[in-house]
């Protein structure tokens, strides 16, 4: 059970990480500059943009960490439950965990969160601009 609360945390992690640099990047800079007086996120945000390479290199290595962490809560998740005492083969089993978990990884924590992160950027970089600190 715990494993699952992991992964879910990890895979929690990677989709903000990649939405956020996919809303980063699509956003609104003209709408976003008539704001930034008015709400206390444009003025976060405004620190971002001054230096726009170090938020993406943020967002970058927390998704790779976030990576790093599931593919080994995935490997030894898959093995201990799926594959236990199924499968003798070394090779077939990591071959079976990569993919389960590459799958899992892509539809879930990066293609379906940058695709709503993308639909309405600006709403999504001022709702998560707290959690960017």
């Amino acid at each position: 059970m715990n494993f699952i609360v992991y992964v879910l945390i990890t895979t929690t992690f990677s989709a903000f990480f990649s939405g956020m640099e996919i809303a980063f990047i699509s956003v609104n800079k003209l709408r976003f500059e008539m704001e930034k007086g008015k709400k206390v996120t444009a003025r976060i945000l405004s620190i971002f943009f001054k230096n726009p390479n170090n938020f993406i290199s943020t967002m970058l290595v927390g998704n790779n960490i976030a990576l790093v962490i599931y593919g080994i809560l995935m490997a030894q998740f898959i093995e201990q439950t799926l594959l236990a005492g199924l499968i003798d083969n070394r090779f077939l089993i990591v071959l079976i965990q990569t993919v389960i978990s590459t799958l899992l990884i892509l539809v879930i924590g990066e293609f379906l969160h940058k695709t709503l992160f993308r639909i309405n950027p600006n709403l999504m970089i001022h709702l998560f601009a707290f959690p960017s600190l």
